[in-house]
């Protein structure tokens, strides 16, 4: 059977209609705005959703989605529980906010990191990439990976208050450290506290690596950082 061109033109429109209509139906059809990242074709993991996929363009709420972890969990994670939408922050506004770290990079990587970690997923990061000091306590008390493990990545978290060592003036004329959210633990010993001080101070428990802050790892600990502050800082007066 032969069909004029007229004829044509009125089928195939239909037919084209008709065929995504089916496909999506079917769950083929996929735009580019549905944010439905791809699947694992192999392997423990094989069917679910790979982070690997995750793009920039995607929301915390896309995240929260396609891998099912709360976007006030992810906000906390990476700094920003204090957002009144945290489901409306997109990931590729990281490389901005974060930006100009000479360590690495927080990112869009470190969201498909971070994913895959809090859900045992596999996942090879890039050689650049961070995760923000916050993480470390969501993953912690995810209780996903063993504290060795974590610690094993200890290198790889960054606080984000970050700004570098600087060395106190140890001089007779030296001004008293101020001890304040961003102040690390190696200020503190360059400052002429102990380390058994310090450990008295956070009730007895070890304390954290020289570059991390106090106050991130109170946080971490679940300890409440003023009770901390006061102490060291009496150290340091008296």
């Amino acid at each position: 059977m032969k069909i004029n061109a007229s004829t044509a033109a009125l089928i195939f429109p239909v037919l084209f209609i008709t065929g995504i209509g089916v496909t999506s139906f079917a769950g083929y059809w996929q735009t580019e705005g549905s944010k439905v990242p791809a699947r694992y074709e192999e392997g423990e993991a094989a069917g679910e959703y790979n982070p690997a996929d995750i793009r920039g363009s995607y929301t915390l709420a896309d995240v929260e989605n396609a891998f099912g972890i709360p976007a006030t969990v992810l906000a906390q994670a990476f700094g920003m529980s204090g957002e009144e939408n945290p489901g409306t922050i997109q990931i590729k506004s990281f490389e901005e906010i974060y930006g100009g770290l000479e360590e690495g990079e927080i990112g869009t990587d470190s969201m498909r990191w971070f994913v895959a970690l809090y859900l045992d997923r596999p996942y090879t990061p890039e050689e650049t990439t961070l995760l923000p000091r916050p993480a470390y306590g969501v993953l912690k008390n995810k209780g996903v990976l063993t504290l060795e493990e974590l610690e094993a990545l200890d290198e790889f978290f960054i606080s984000l208050e970050f700004t570098g060592r600087e060395p106190v003036d140890s001089g007779d004329e030296a001004e008293i450290l101020e001890i304040k959210g961003k102040t690390l633990f190696s200020e503190l010993l360059d400052a002429g506290i102990t380390e058994d001080q310090i450990v008295e101070a956070l009730g007895g428990i070890p304390m954290g690596p020289g570059s991390l802050s106090v106050r991130d790892y109170c946080s971490e600990e679940g300890i409440e950082f003023s009770g901390v502050k006061e102490k060291l800082q009496n150290f340091l007066n008296y």
